[in-house]
């Protein structure tokens, strides 16, 4: 997270920056939200593996299609995480 030309964060970065303050009210540091990250970069890396030949199509409807898809992947994604974390907390 960088902030943009005109030096402000977005918000998506503010929703991270909350969230990990929240996060600290349990007692999760940083260094904890390391794990988070990489896994989230996982995750992109493995979208960008999957939309670049959507990408890379020849037509000029290529790029709203894998923008499409972008959108689609990551919404699958998160629910996915989501359930999967809510299974692995279970009897906890």
């Amino acid at each position: 997270m960088s902030p943009t030309a005109t030096g402000h964060y977005d918000t998506d970065a503010l929703i991270v920056a909350q969230t990990a303050r929240e996060l600290a009210g349990f007692g999760l540091e940083p260094r904890h939200l390391r794990a988070v990250k990489t896994a989230a970069d996982r995750e992109v890396g493995l979208v960008e593996q999957v939309v670049a030949p959507v990408r890379r199509g020849r037509d000029a409807a290529a790029a709203a299609r894998a923008e499409e898809a972008v959108s689609e992947i990551a919404a699958l994604s998160v629910r996915l995480h989501a359930t999967l974390v809510k299974i692995g907390l279970r009897g906890i």
